[in-house]
Order: C-alpha cells, then structure tokens, then sequence
C-alpha cells in the first residue's frame, strides 16, 4: 500500500504541475480596473462692448452679432486747401469678464482722402465700464478741380474676444 499511496502523491503532485503549467501557457493574467469623474462648475463671466461717438456724421451699428462699426463720411469740404475731418469713437466694456478689442478701418471712394487711424494694436478692457477712445478721421491733400464731386467714407469694424 505505501508504494501506492506514495504513487497517488506523485500522480497528484504531477497534475497539480502540469495544470499550473497549462495555466502559464494559455496566458493566464490579471487585469486591474480603475475609473472616476468628478464635476466642478465654472462661471466664467460675460463679454462684450458697445461702441459711441460724439463726432456729427459719424453712424454707429452695435451689431448683435459682436462685429461693430463706425462709418464716416468726408464733409462738404469749401476750399482747396489740404485739411482733415476728426472722428473719435468709444468702445467700453459691458461684460463682466475682460475684452480685447481689434479694430481695423477701410476707407472706400476717392483715392485722394486718407484713414487717419493707421494700424491699431488690439487694446483689453479689464473690466465692465472701463473703456477706451480712438482718435482718427480723414485727410485730404491739396484739392484740384477733378477732385470735384468726390467723396470719401472711412469705416471702421470693431470686434472683440474675451
């Protein structure tokens, strides 16, 4: 019986092997999981500006859409002397977070008036009420006869991004 008993041992020691073996080889493996979320709300305010101008014959649009503009037509000029046409416009903050404003005028008609605004760099609003003036207009050179009748409007469009 010892022989037999000792052979059912062996038996079962081998098997025990083999099947730990068999485990090994077919890839056995563990796979560690680990998931979360977590919600934070963030006011992050509001933006936006209005556009003014006390100058007469300036034309403000507000546009919903957040593209402002001002337009300036040349006024009767009565000499030929060279001269300019001034016009200053506002924009302020309405929102409660900051606001850079771009600004950027095209003038359209007579080649011979000038934008008097050049390149602006964009300038930030920090704050709601606080706000920022441009001062630019038209100019003319010397006026001759065949610039008679010509006219001249300088628009500017406003944007801006928070």
């Amino acid at each position: 019986m010892r022989i037999d008993s000792k052979m059912r041992r062996v038996a079962a020691g081998l098997a025990i092997a083999g099947f730990g073996l068999s485990l090994l080889g077919a890839g056995v493996g563990a796979v560690f999981t680990d998931s979360g979320s977590a919600t934070e709300n963030i006011n992050v305010g509001t933006f936006g500006i209005s556009v003014s101008s006390t100058t007469a014959g300036a034309v403000v649009v507000n546009g919903g859409n957040g593209v402002h503009t001002v337009s300036y037509s040349a006024p009767t000029i009565q000499s030929s002397a060279a001269g300019s046409a001034p016009l200053n416009f506002t924009v302020t903050s309405t929102g409660s977070a900051s606001a850079t404003v771009n600004v950027s005028c095209v003038m359209s008609g007579d080649p011979t008036f000038t934008d008097l605004f050049g390149a602006q760099a964009p300038v930030t609003l920090a704050t709601s009420g606080s706000s920022h003036t441009y001062t630019g207009g038209i100019s003319w050179p010397v006026l001759t006869n065949a610039d008679l009748g010509q006219s001249a409007t300088d628009t500017c469009t406003i944007t801006a991004n928070g």
